[in-house]
């Protein structure tokens, strides 16, 4: 083989494994919780599953706040979740 081919092969493979780990790191990346410690990706708590408003403030904040409000645990869009809870 001439040099320039050899050379268009190893670069059209070095750029095939540079997509192959972005590929990688993106799954990676939807694989992994979005938070560990609470579920964010459904509506799955309500306010009946805290016992204190501080622990359904810190789901709510971990969760993206009003921005992105999945459980609904604040209904006035206030920034407070849970405001009847003690």
């Amino acid at each position: 083989m001439k040099r320039t081919t050899l050379i268009t092969v190893f670069v059209l493979l070095l750029v095939l494994l540079i997509i192959i780990l972005i590929l990688i790191a993106m799954l990676i990346g939807y694989v992994r919780p979005s938070n560990p410690k609470y579920l964010c990706d459904a509506n799955v708590y309500n306010c009946d599953d805290f016992k204190t408003h501080a622990q359904a403030q810190a789901a709510f904040k971990a969760c993206g706040g009003v921005r992105n409000d999945i459980h609904w645990l604040d209904g006035d869009k206030d920034g407070v979740a849970c405001e009847s809870l003690p």
